[in-house]
């Protein structure tokens, strides 16, 4: 068995020994750890091959121009030749033995998908368990227990978040089927990738121990999205990935899920809108309004889960019934009290 853990690097010269020396830490022979050096300017792609000369399990695999982390991510899965394909970012870095245990684990249970607990780093730290008892699920448990949280939220059930480099995948289930990550949607496009593998694995564990350290970074997609807000990208992202969603929707559970999540994207979207001063109230309700020419933000609303906080709840019904403006208008007060 051969697991090969892909890390696409890009100017990441500072955080990169600290990820590379975890993974030589590592003790399992079965790891291979697949380094992409995507075009990088700096001494990324020396690290890499200063590290593969010390220990044979990395492999360094070197762009000459940078194609996108996601597109580096969908060459590594052609590439690679790993039985396992596993996933982590250059600026994060792993668990002492965290690896040796998932090898185990994946061996031990023949699973197609293993999950696993992560820290948070940032100011605080904090452990993240998956949303699931731990053991191993099977046949008609990952369709009826865990496949519906990868569309979203249902009531009293947390989503179960991409985030890549919490997971290791039976790589055939991945070829096999053509799954790729989808660009269109980034960075949402992990959303995806869960749904596509999960929906066609048998055997799946979910461990609650630690192997992964997640460093939040104020220079990732998601935090450059945020602070440089862009509402028509942000909606062609948000109703993209709910249209992505609804085609892989098989019952009513996971439409309720999937919408749910998306409500919650819609309140992210109406949040940056208040906060930027490059939009006013009244800008804002229009645009809204003409995100939802076609009806699909008002479908989103309507099929969400109803049972949520008093605000959510708020949300929801001002969204669904077009109230644009009373709803900016009371979360751009509410900000303004929460500053004073």
């Amino acid at each position: 068995m051969k697991i090969s853990i892909i890390t696409t690097v890009y100017k990441a010269e500072q955080d990169l020994p600290r990820l590379l020396d975890s993974m030589m830490a590592q003790k399992a022979p079965e790891l291979e750890f697949f380094l992409i050096d995507n075009g990088s300017p700096d001494r990324c792609g020396e690290i890499c091959r200063e590290y593969a000369e010390k220990d044979p399990r990395f492999t360094v695999y070197t762009l000459e121009e940078n194609i996108g982390y996601i597109r580096a991510r969908n060459l590594g899965l052609e590439v690679c030749d790993g039985d396992y394909v596993g996933f982590c970012d250059s600026d994060d870095f792993l668990e002492p033995g965290g690896y040796d245990r998932a090898v185990e684990v994946i061996r031990d249970t023949d699973c197609d998908f293993y999950a696993t607990a992560y820290r948070t780093l940032s100011d605080t730290e904090t452990i993240n368990l998956l949303p699931f008892e731990p053991g191993l699920y099977q046949g008609e448990q990952v369709k009826d227990t865990l496949l519906p949280q990868t569309f979203g939220y249902l009531p009293g059930r947390a989503m179960l978040h991409g985030f890549m480099w919490k997971h290791i995948i039976r790589r055939s289930i991945v070829t096999g089927n053509a799954i790729r990550f989808y660009e269109p949607l980034k960075p949402y496009e992990d959303q995806l990738f869960n749904i596509d593998v999960l929906k066609r694995s048998r055997r799946v564990f979910i461990d609650d121990h630690v192997i992964y350290n997640y460093i939040v970074n104020a220079q990732s997609i998601t935090a450059k999205l945020t602070a440089n807000f862009d509402a028509e990208g942000e909606w062609a992202r948000v109703k993209g990935l709910y249209e992505q969603k609804l085609r892989r929707s098989e019952n009513a559970l996971q439409h309720t899920a999937l919408c749910s999540q998306g409500l919650m994207s819609l309140y992210a979207m109406v949040l940056n809108m208040a906060k930027t001063n490059a939009i006013s109230v009244t800008e804002g309700t229009k645009m809204l309004r003409k995100f939802d020419a076609d009806g699909t933000l008002a479908a989103i609303c309507r099929d969400a889960d109803a049972s949520g906080s008093a605000m959510m709840t708020f949300v929801r019904w001002c969204l669904m019934n077009g109230h644009y403006r009373l709803l900016l208008t009371a979360i751009t007060l509410g900000l303004k009290l929460r500053r004073n």
